[in-house]
């Protein structure tokens, strides 16, 4: 698998001007020597760690899709204070002004385009939006959006206020759509293709860290040195995977003289696809496992997509993993 991505990664041009962006508070502990635990805010009874990406919670079952970033100002009630800003230039995509819809809280999407790559940079927990805020408004990096809070259907303690920040990839355009029949009778999806489910979050400190320290940082370039944890073999449709039509810079391989009978789709360990591969060679009439990094999967046992059938001596994908795969197929 890594001589095939080197080959690919061959094929793929890099654009060569840096991504511009900056932490999303005045809280800069992050760039200090030893200054995790001014930055980030853990979980009750538990110290910064748990505040990190990743499987930092209930022993590493857990997992926490972005960083939690300490308050540093509050006003004489208590009440924090601290200024949110956009993290690079985007369009703001949503703004979920309501408390008490997600765990989330009120939330905010800012759309960018990295090197070719559509993101999203999402800031929750918020105390409340700068007046006039609205979906589709333009943002510069800097630009005061917000204000941390602790909003949220969890009720985080006014000591704990904190922002709840993701760097994070929309998995399918059209999941309001698919998720309309899995809901509950009386339950409802507030928002729409925006929800939680729909946004999967990769580490945002190494991206922060990884742009300090390279004033050419490439967030491409980022994407396409993440290790493969496994890849997945996709029936070929018509229009294409969404993820395809939102992230073409993944698209390996142009159009082939022979109709594509197949997308092998690779994934970081979390499940979020990079490249996406069309094959004529071979068919699948439902998502199958391909391979599987196995190094790279059990780094991560809180984000489990695939596992190994002791029975059967072949992977499978889990619970998870199939509904996963359940939701990029649908168009």
């Amino acid at each position: 698998m890594t001589m095939m991505r080197n080959i690919f990664l061959l094929l793929l041009p890099v654009c060569a001007w840096a991504v511009d962006i900056g932490l999303p508070t005045a809280n800069h502990a992050l760039y200090s020597p030893s200054g995790e635990p001014q930055f980030f805010q853990g979980t009750a009874g538990h110290d910064w760690r748990s505040g990190q990406y990743g499987c930092v919670r209930s022993g590493g079952q857990q997992f926490h899709e972005g960083m939690d970033i300490r308050c540093l100002e509050r006003d004489r009630r208590g009440e924090p204070t601290d200024r949110v800003f956009a993290v690079g230039d985007g369009e703001v995509a949503y703004a979920a002004k309501n408390a008490g819809q997600s765990n989330y809280g009120r939330y905010l999407l800012v759309r960018h385009n990295w090197d070719g790559v559509e993101v999203f940079s999402l800031y929750s927990h918020l105390g409340g939006f700068v007046p006039g805020l609205r979906a589709g408004q333009h943002v510069k990096r800097g630009d005061w959006i917000a204000v941390l809070g602790y909003s949220g259907t969890q009720k985080i303690p006014r000591e704990r206020a904190h922002l709840h920040f993701e760097i994070c990839f929309q998995l399918n355009r059209n999941f309001a759509a698919w998720f309309a029949p899995k809901l509950a009778k009386g339950d409802r999806n507030d928002h729409a293709n925006y929800n939680g489910i729909n946004l999967q979050g990769i580490n945002p400190a190494s991206i922060f860290l990884a742009a300090r320290e390279n004033p050419a940082f490439n967030f491409r370039a980022h994407i396409e040195a993440q290790p493969v944890a496994f890849t997945v073999l996709f029936p070929a449709r018509r229009p294409p995977l969404s993820w395809m039509r939102a992230q073409q810079w993944g698209v390996v391989n142009g159009p082939e003289p022979k109709p594509v009978t197949a997308y092998e789709v690779w994934f970081m360990a979390v499940g979020v696809p990079t490249f996406v591969r069309p094959r004529t060679d071979v068919s699948a009439a439902q998502p199958q496992v391909l391979s599987v990094n196995q190094p790279v999967v059990d780094a991560c046992p809180a984000r489990r997509i695939v596992e190994r059938d002791a029975k059967r001596r072949a992977w499978q994908f889990t619970k998870r993993g199939a509904e996963l795969m359940e939701m990029l197929s649908f168009q």
